[in-house]
């Protein structure tokens, strides 16, 4: 890195703070570093399945257009129709006096010369892989195969034509004589190689020698896997030809790359010997400015290879740069911006991006608690009714006695406040004494209640609350007694219906966020706050959790729905929503919209 501007004009105490305020991009760097060294072993996606790397290849792969010229094939006769195929042998073993036997996909036909006629009938254009694929030893195989009918003297398959591309179930009718040649795309591909121009946007036309040897297309392969093969024994070899056939090629992106003002650099002062190279370096290269110290000052960073300087990851293109960079280095404010010089990204601080945790005076947080949540689905043990009234214990009382008249009391064990009070007791019917007027075995089935009030308890009920164990609901820790009969809530324990309004209110304070954003906020406040999702590793259930229980609505609101959705690429941004998981979601909702899943 180089440091710029205003450096020399300071005084030693402003050059310490710039330091320590460009001294903050240490702890998010170190913390990409961190998940980066993870990913290696933990790899959450595959880089080479990105749309922008997908992309970026296949502008890279060359675009070649042939057609034959009739002023420098004047000897040629009888050439028309001709049939260009892009085709690989199916194996290296041939027999005697046979070609090779070649699979095709495409076939494209020419009836004319370029001089004549429309392009449509005059030219076969094909996609072949980029130049260092071509090298490699499975796509140098590839060649172009031409085939001359011109004997028949009439055009075969014209029924089936889109364009100047011929069905390949046409091909069936071409059994017989016929002249063919190819073209090896590696021969071609070490000629474009030395076009130093080809990678700059530049078309290149070259001019290839063919010879059309005379042989019998083999009827047999044309049935079946676009398969063809010919045979020489079958023909006299005397009548050979020559054809020229012109080639010109171009990046598949040599379109989308004009367009870019970064393109329209001028080369004419490069000496050729290093031209290569240059147009190589300049293409990959972006120019990182750090901006600190109130951006009054940067410090300026080269990649190669539109390569992120966080994670060293190749993005392919300027483009998918920027992808990379807002998803994956969102603590980091990005300008990109273009001219015929470089291609700069402006990278900056978020002023909210790295706070501190703020915890009460004198806690230590390795004593704070935690939940944990195995991934790991245990059995759950199938419980009878018979078994759920064992541990009931019953206590019969007098009919018409003090105490059968005070249990029937409202106010005796739970104060009914907001329409909240002790839940139905439960009664096991084998136990009821028939032809009695004994009140039922009761059981008190505390849920999410008020406080006892010690002054509306009586001694009687006090002893029976004695006879219990309680828990605090947040730790499951047991509770003294003097804790149960005490007013003070030391867990300050939560109304659902209180929190609600409440993160309703607060909601209401945004200005900037639309109403089905809002609502999706605070359907997921509601969920968390409810299911107790604590930590990090929670959020993966949770979101499955939170689609399956409001899908319906989520899919009858198209709003809702992708509020959801972005709020999910939100914590796949935070790492704390993995791929897998926001597939099955989607899944989820999916089944929703087909109706194959409904409200349960």
């Amino acid at each position: 890195m180089c440091l710029q501007h205003l450096r020399a004009r300071l005084s030693p105490d402003e050059q310490l703070a710039a330091e320590k305020s460009f001294a903050l991009y240490c702890k998010p760097v170190e913390l990409y570093n961190i998940i980066q060294r993870r990913a290696v072993k933990n790899t959450a996606f595959i880089q080479r399945s990105l749309l922008y790397k997908i992309q970026a290849r296949r502008k890279k792969r060359i675009q070649i257009t042939i057609s034959l010229s009739g002023s420098t094939n004047t000897h040629a006769q009888n050439i028309f129709p001709l049939y260009v195929l892009l085709a690989r042998p199916t194996s290296n073993i041939t027999l005697e006096g046979h070609s090779p036997i070649y699979r095709f996909s495409r076939v494209c036909l020419l009836t004319s010369f370029s001089e004549f006629g429309n392009k449509d009938k005059t030219e076969a254009t094909f996609i072949i892989p980029d130049l260092k694929t071509l090298s490699t030893s499975c796509a140098c195989n590839l060649s172009i195969i031409l085939i001359s009918c011109g004997q028949i003297g009439q055009i075969v398959g014209e029924d089936n034509c889109s364009g100047n591309y011929v069905e390949g179930s046409s091909l069936q009718k071409l059994e017989g004589k016929c002249s063919w040649g190819k073209i090896a795309t590696n021969l071609l591909a070490s000629s474009l190689e030395k076009c130093v121009t080809l990678s700059a946007g530049e078309t290149v036309d070259l001019v290839s020698t063919v010879t059309m040897s005379p042989s019998f297309l083999e009827p047999k392969f044309l049935e079946q896997d676009n398969c063809l093969t010919f045979c020489s024994h079958k023909v006299d070899a005397t009548g050979s030809y020559q054809l020229k056939v012109c080639i010109s090629a171009e990046e598949a992106g040599a379109r989308d790359l004009s367009l870019s003002p970064y393109s329209n650099y001028s080369y004419n002062d490069v000496p050729l010997s290093i031209l290569p190279e240059i147009i190589r370096l300049r293409s990959g290269n972006v120019i990182f400015n750090y901006k600190y110290y109130n951006n009054t000052m940067q410090k300026t960073e080269v990649t190669e290879d539109f390569s992120c300087p966080f994670c060293l990851v190749r993005c392919g293109s300027f483009k998918g740069l920027g992808c990379h960079l807002n998803s994956s280095h969102d603590l980091f404010h990005f300008e990109f911006w273009v001219s015929e010089e470089c291609q700069a990204v402006n990278v900056s601080l978020k002023a909210d991006a790295w706070k501190t945790e703020l915890l009460a005076e004198g806690v230590d947080p390795r004593h704070q608690t935690f939940s944990y949540r195995s991934r790991f689905k245990k059995r759950r043990r199938l419980v009878t009714k018979a078994e759920k009234f064992r541990h009931v214990r019953s206590h019969f009382m007098e009919p018409g006695s003090h105490e059968d008249a005070h249990a029937g009391s409202e106010d005796d064990y739970v104060q009914r406040e907001n329409g909240l009070s002790v839940a139905d007791a439960s009664v096991d019917p084998s136990h009821a004494v028939h032809g009695s007027n004994l009140s039922p075995p009761t059981v008190l089935q505390f849920g999410k209640s008020r406080k006892l009030s010690v002054e509306r308890s009586d001694p009687r009920n006090r002893q029976l609350l004695q006879k219990r164990q309680f828990f605090h609901s947040h730790r499951a820790q047991p509770m003294a007694m003097e804790q149960v009969f005490s007013d003070h809530d030391s867990e300050d324990e939560v109304d659902d219906d209180i929190a609600d309004f409440e993160d309703r209110r607060m909601l209401d304070d945004f200005v900037d966020v639309t109403k089905d954003e809002k609502l999706i906020m605070h359907m997921w406040n509601s969920f968390v706050r409810k299911q107790r999702v604590l930590a990090d590793g929670h959020i993966p259930w949770a979101c499955e959790a939170f689609s399956r229980c409001h899908g319906q609505q989520l899919v009858q609101n198209p709003a809702l729905l992708w509020g959801w959705r972005f709020f999910m690429i939100k914590l796949w941004n935070h790492s704390l929503l993995d791929a897998r998981t926001m597939n099955a979601c989607n899944i989820i909702l999916q089944g929703y919209q087909d109706g194959s899943l409904g409200p349960k």
